[in-house]
């Protein structure tokens, strides 16, 4: 599955983001935390979407950051 990063602004808004967007038991989207990086797996381009604006929207993530992952898609 593709794999995309997204950075936050420090490693405790790296596991807001995480805890979030982590889905126990979805085998086709998942998320890990490495510091202040979040690792997103994914299936369906539309789930980092939803992590990237999430983060975005609740100050986790820089504009230039969320804006990057959306980029790569």
């Amino acid at each position: 599955m593709p794999q995309i990063t997204l950075t936050c602004v420090d490693e405790q808004h790296a596991t807001a983001v995480y805890n979030e967007a982590h889905r126990p038991g979805d085998r086709h989207h998942d998320v890990r935390q490495d510091g202040k990086k979040i690792v997103i797996t994914y299936h369906d381009k539309r789930y980092p979407l939803d992590v990237a604006d999430f983060a975005h929207s609740f100050g986790h993530a820089h504009e230039d950051d969320a804006a990057r992952v959306i980029a790569q898609l």
